[in-house]
């Protein structure tokens, strides 16, 4: 190791070297003008310029850092200050150079102590991650998440890049619960500016699960902090943040200062890498604002940069902007042009939804041009893509083919009694003296069912209010006593004044779950709540809040078209405190980095909800749910009309532990 680092010591030292900060400058003075306490003294100026991103003062004084530390026979020192190059790259968006430079830390990195090497793997997972490569992302996390031990910064930072990647693979429930921690984790500690950029992120999950309010939220939430602390560079982010939810809500109009503020900024801080998206979606806002020109020249640009950096995958979604781009303006031959480079590309560089649209565009020009034979095998090119990927095509076939026998039999059914009709009129005049007579009786009967009716309903309301009352009683009322027992022992000085705050963050965190146990009765009870897709925001609030204080990762699986499916007050709020009670089972006793996977069908008139994990039966096979928990989930759907399994395997292709139930909708 040491001789491979003898080349190197001959380099030229840099000429000249940015001011050193006044509040180093008393340690280089100090330090010998060789050796390992120069090159950390250097590696200390290095690390001082990151904060303003200066790249001159962090690139050549790690530079200086690493010629010192060869020369001295140092190679963590040396691997550190490549790992500081590297993740700098990395943040100015320069990745291939960033991996480049990670990748020659590591063998420098072998014998560095725990701390250097979380971070060292943190930075080349990271690097892994930006590159689209997920795998080697993953596991680089938890190798540093594991290798942080107690140092809580690193690892909510580590929370919040893991919950970015499971974005990125399109798993939002899981990426929520990793920046929910990360927030916690960042708010403990007391970073204001890291727990700002998770806030910023939980705003994203939220964007992309059009769940506006919250997301707008969260991203004032975090810009809030931001603006407190005049931290340019998050500002920037959390502006684009705002400008794409406010666009993905058609509100281009007000998108678009918030959009422009962040490129200013972005200009401000030197973030050439983050400006290819932020005008990529100024170029979006432009265009729905109908400013064709403004728009070509933002995706002109973001395509211009695309092209010097040559980053394949990257280029593809700047060429399909274009493409698309031009297709709604008209714009035919552009739009080809810009499709046939995207399919020039390198396949394994391209995602599939990326050929699905070029191939789009591509039919419709052809199809402009009156070229149906081109559009036709455009369509047929793309269809077989599609198929390829769904192995469901074969079942949507076989649907069609059922739908239309079925409707060509109701079809002849209809004709069939068309026929008839003329024979049923005849019979229906000696019959018509009976109906009327009928009519009078079953108006009887009908008079005697709305007044039962109603009296069911009155007796319905009343329960309804009584168990409003008793669960605002028993969830609320012992909680609210518990505060006030505790605010009268505070305010009696009963407890030593070192034991006091210990107290107090005793009442806050009482008055906390009196809020949420508030906050899931009223929910319960109130109306607007009734659709399956409120029920299901719920289930994921609920799993977001609780699972951000655990390792496990989960992933809702629910079913779009049931989504408005209406439920009665019992049913919604049965399944609530089932899906609570199963969670808190599992988070009990699953292993620590289970994944939790959460379906919500709806087949005919039976609704299933199915919860399970991923981790193996336990030592003694039992289930995990037992006893009072059990026989509570089970009580429930019963009084339902529905049924409650529970244990290994009782979610059909789920071999954890799983807990399904089946209620009747209505």
């Amino acid at each position: 190791m040491l001789q491979a680092l003898l080349p190197l010591a001959a380099r030229a030292q840099v000429a000249s070297l940015p001011p050193v900060p006044d509040s180093l400058r008393a340690a280089l003075k100090a330090a010998p003008a060789a050796g390992a306490a120069r090159a950390a003294v250097l590696l200390r100026i290095a690390d001082a310029y990151w904060e303003p991103f200066d790249s001159a003062g962090v690139v050549q004084y790690a530079e200086e850092a690493e010629r010192v530390a060869r020369r001295a026979q140092q190679p963590v020192l040396a691997g550190r200050a490549l790992d500081l190059r590297g993740n700098y790259y990395r943040e100015a968006g320069d990745v291939s150079r960033a991996l480049g430079l990670l990748q020659q830390a590591g063998p420098l990195l072998r014998t560095a102590p725990s701390a250097v090497l979380a971070n060292y793997r943190y930075h080349l997972g990271m690097a892994h991650g930006d590159l689209n490569q997920p795998a080697q992302a993953f596991q680089l996390y938890r190798e540093a998440y594991q290798l942080a031990g107690t140092n809580a910064d690193l690892r909510a930072e580590i929370l919040n890049s893991r919950g970015i990647l499971f974005a990125r693979q399109n798993r939002l429930d899981s990426a929520a619960v990793n920046l929910f921690r990360a927030v916690r984790l960042h708010h403990r500690r007391g970073n204001r500016g890291s727990e700002a950029a998770a806030l910023g992120n939980l705003a994203l999950i939220y964007a992309q699960q059009k769940r506006w309010a919250e997301a707008a939220a969260y991203t004032r939430q975090g810009k809030a902090l931001e603006t407190a602390l005049r931290d340019t560079v998050a500002l920037a982010t959390s502006w684009l943040n705002l400008g794409t939810v406010l666009l993905s809500r058609d509100s281009a109009r007000a998108a678009l200062p918030c959009l422009r503020l962040a490129l200013h900024l972005q200009q401000r801080a030197h973030l050439t890498g983050a400006a290819p998206i932020t005008w990529n979606t100024l170029a979006k806002a432009y265009e729905h604002l109908n400013r064709p020109d403004s728009a070509r020249y933002y995706f002109a640009k973001v395509l211009a940069q695309r092209r010097r950096i040559g980053r394949p995958a990257e280029l593809s979604v700047a060429l399909k902007s274009l493409a698309g781009f031009y297709l709604r303006q008209g714009q035919w031959p552009q739009a080809e042009s810009y499709a046939r480079q995207v399919l020039a590309l390198p396949r394994q560089a391209l995602e599939s939804n990326q050929v699905l649209d070029a191939l789009d565009v591509l039919r419709q020009v052809a199809a402009h041009r009156r070229d149906f034979a081109a559009a036709y095998a455009w369509q047929t090119r793309a269809q077989a893509l599609r198929d390829s990927l769904r192995a469901l095509a074969d079942t949507r076939i076989t649907e069609e083919q059922r739908a239309r026998y079925e409707t060509d039999r109701a079809e002849a059914r209809v004709r069939e009694l068309t026929q008839r009709q003329q024979v049923t009129e005849l019979r229906s005049q000696r019959q018509l003296l009976g109906a009327g007579l009928a009519a009078v009786l079953l108006l009887a009967v009908g008079a005697v069912a709305l007044q039962e009716y109603r009296r069911r309903q009155l007796r319905r309301e009343l329960a309804l209010r009584t168990r409003l009352s008793a669960d605002l009683h028993d969830e609320v009322g012992a909680l609210l006593t518990q505060i006030s027992m505790q605010t009268d022992l505070l305010e009696a000085g009963v407890h030593a004044p070192a034991q006091q705050q210990a107290q107090l963050r005793e009442v806050a965190a009482t008055s906390r779950r009196a809020a949420t146990q508030l906050q899931d009765v009223v929910w319960s009870f109130d109306a607007r709540n009734d659709a399956v897709g409120s029920l299901l925001d719920r289930l994921r609030d609920h799993a977001y809040e609780v699972l951000q204080y655990g390792d496990a990762t989960i992933t809702f699986a629910p079913d779009a078209a049931s989504e408005t499916t209406v439920l009665p007050v019992e049913t919604r709020r049965a399944l609530y405190l089932i899906f609570k009670e199963a969670l808190a089972n599992i988070q009990k006793h699953a292993p620590p980095a289970a994944h939790i996977q959460v379906a919500l069908r709806t087949a005919g008139q039976r609704l299933t909800l199915a919860i399970a994990d991923d981790g193996p039966p336990s030592a003694t096979g039992s289930g995990r749910a037992s006893g009072h928990g059990l026989r509570n989930m089970q009580a429930r759907a019963e009084a339902l009309g529905g049924t409650c399994r529970t244990g290994f395997g009782a979610v059909p292709g789920q071999p954890g532990f799983g807990v399904l139930v089946e209620v009747p909708v209505s």
